[in-house]
């Protein structure tokens, strides 16, 4: 980010809770957070952005060479070290009827990644109870950072070997293969890998006790979900929604409430848990957030 766009950021009351900050070329920029969308107005930042600050944002993103990060352009984002993600749109270029890259950027969507150790310490008493776990909420309510931290505290326990797909360097924030979050001191991840191929690679080679695996959503990945737990592998996952019964009811999702494949799912809400059983989905257990 342009040096004098850093330094005013710096001081905006909302940065140290932003989620996401989103640059766009003719705009003004937006932290959001969990309850705000902030508007930065400023006598130093110019109120719209544009096109050179947008060219120097993407030099400083990618290491003044776009070609090195091609590979990642092609999926919409560069992740950086320390986990942030930055997505990019722009002018979409196609070869063969396949994504090749991006070119003539408009908007950046800074993805802020954040850790928080202990966050599932309320939760781990129930979780211990149930074989496969689903948690669910809306978007940027902390499905992640709370299954960052259930796998963290589980791979910490002997005799625990937890696997990761971590499709979009979000769970483990891989840099250059390596994670940049904790998660756990007996952990394999697979990054930047398609959610349902990478649950049948590390169920093939690396003898997990437990798969971990964000945002499901396709035919395919539930396919990969029963089978991995057909062959008695603990499966924790994220899926975006309202509640258990709103995902009940989409056909994609039927196969898995029907089976009974998770006994327990977690419903984030903003001041607390709602734990829910298989066997009732209607009513559940309220477990409040810490330091809420």
């Amino acid at each position: 980010m342009p040096v004098r766009m850093k330094k005013e950021l710096i001081h905006c009351q909302a940065l140290g809770e932003a989620q996401e900050i989103r640059v766009r070329i003719g705009r003004r920029i937006h932290i959001i957070t969990e309850r705000e969308d902030y508007e930065v107005v400023s006598g130093t930042i110019p109120d719209l952005i544009t096109a050179a600050d947008i060219r120097e944002i993407t030099e400083s993103i990618s290491g003044y060479s776009l070609f090195a990060c091609e590979e990642e352009l092609k999926n919409g984002y560069i992740t950086l070290r320390g986990g942030h993600r930055i997505g990019i749109a722009g002018e979409v270029v196609s070869e063969g009827g396949k994504i090749k890259t991006i070119k003539n950027i408009s908007s950046f969507n800074i993805r802020v990644s954040h850790q928080v150790r202990g966050s599932a310490d309320e939760l781990m008493p129930y979780i211990d109870k149930c074989k496969n776990l689903l948690l669910i909420s809306p978007p940027r309510k902390g499905k992640t950072t709370l299954l960052r931290d259930i796998l963290r505290q589980l791979s910490d326990r002997p005799m625990e070997n937890v696997a990761i797909v971590d499709e979009r360097s979000e769970i483990a924030s891989c840099y250059h293969g390596r994670p940049e979050n904790d998660v756990g001191e007996r952990t394999d991840v697979l990054d930047n890998c398609p959610k349902a191929e990478g649950m049948m690679m590390l169920l093939r080679s690396m003898s997990p006790t437990i798969i971990g695996v964000d945002e499901i959503g396709k035919r395919e990945d539930v396919e990969a979900v029963l089978r991995v737990v057909n062959c008695g592998v603990r499966v924790i996952a994220t899926i975006h929604g309202e509640n258990p019964g709103q995902i009940r009811q989409k056909a994609v999702f039927r196969e898995l409430f029907e089976q009974k494949i998770f006994d327990c799912c977690i419903l984030l809400k903003s001041r607390n848990y709602i734990i829910y059983n298989a066997e009732c989905l209607e009513t559940g257990t309220v477990v409040r957030k810490r330091g809420v």
